[in-house]
């Protein structure tokens, strides 16, 4: 009260010291150079963030043939980083495709380095920005939820958690370094990544190595996390959470189906089943409930 009530009188005595500093814009634009290729990326950093302390921050990965500006508008994940107070970044995938092992489109077979890309990002980011280090995510869906699995895989000693829409293992055997919290949002019905394995029904899709059922993959996390058995089911039709807790250094695994959903980013307003729940809000909570990785 003092600070606030002398600057007025200095103000309206006409002093001529400098302006206070405008605040940072809460989104910010920047880029990383990867092989010789400029890598673009988006980072929202809630107005009311409290910038002297560290922050959690969640990479945010959008879907094959999506754009960062698609995934920002459809997805509202602003909304959720500036109610659960942590930092999002945005990173833009080569031709709008993530190289997640097995799928999809040609990065693949382009072999582009996106597991390096998104490390140096970290690097960045973490360089830039309070970031908590011990919270650090990756969200995304379909095939930037498989990139998310990837980065997991692979670098588990920068990324805690994964919350995944539509998303599968497409690296072959997965041996993350520690234990990795995971959440699965999947629609019985998705046809490009069917929830039950195998080839996708969209022939479109087809033509591809087999996908791991959903409910398999989910299983083999908490195998990986050394979990105990799940909890009962919880059943709210359409949607059904089954919950592994009490994993190794913390780590919680969680599969939620949804009978009938699509491949879609789940929001209200899309019918009965893809509109069951929100998406965006089940993964802000639970990453707001994890506890800080070991």
């Amino acid at each position: 009260m003092v600070v606030n009530l002398a600057l007025l009188v200095t103000a309206a005595c006409g002093s001529s010291g400098p302006p206070a500093p405008a605040p940072p814009a809460p989104v910010q634009n920047g880029q990383v150079t990867v092989d010789g290729v400029v890598r673009t990326y988006r980072v929202f950093v809630p107005p009311a963030l409290d910038r002297s302390r560290p922050a959690p921050l969640v990479l945010f990965l959008h879907g094959g043939g999506n754009s960062v500006e698609d995934t920002v508008r459809t997805t509202g994940f602003d909304r959720q980083a500036a109610d659960g107070g942590f930092i999002v970044a945005y990173p833009e995938g080569t031709r709008r495709e993530w190289n997640a092992g097995t799928c999809c489109g040609s990065a693949p077979s382009r072999k582009v380095d996106d597991v390096g890309f998104l490390t140096q990002l970290l690097d960045r980011l973490e360089a830039d920005y309070p970031v908590d280090r011990a919270r650090v995510f990756a969200a995304g869906v379909s095939n930037g939820a498989m990139m998310a699995y990837r980065l997991a895989c692979e670098r588990a000693d920068r990324i805690g958690a994964v919350a995944s829409v539509a998303g599968a293992v497409v690296t072959g055997d997965c041996q993350p370094a520690r234990p990795v919290s995971v959440l699965e949002v999947h629609g019985t019905e998705d046809p490009l990544v069917p929830y039950t394995g195998g080839q996708p029904s969209a022939p479109e899709a087809q033509g591809g190595p087999p996908y791991t059922s959903t409910a398999a993959m989910a299983r083999r996390w908490a195998e990986v996390d050394g979990c105990p058995s799940p909890a009962p089911a919880k059943v709210a039709a359409p949607v059904t959470t089954d919950t592994w807790a009490g994993c190794r250094n913390g780590s919680t695994v969680t599969l939620v189906t949804v009978a009938g959903g699509g491949h879609v980013w789940f929001a209200p307003g899309l019918g009965p089943a893809n509109g069951a729940l929100d998406a965006s809000a089940t993964i802000g909570r639970f990453l707001a409930d994890l506890r800080p990785s070991g």
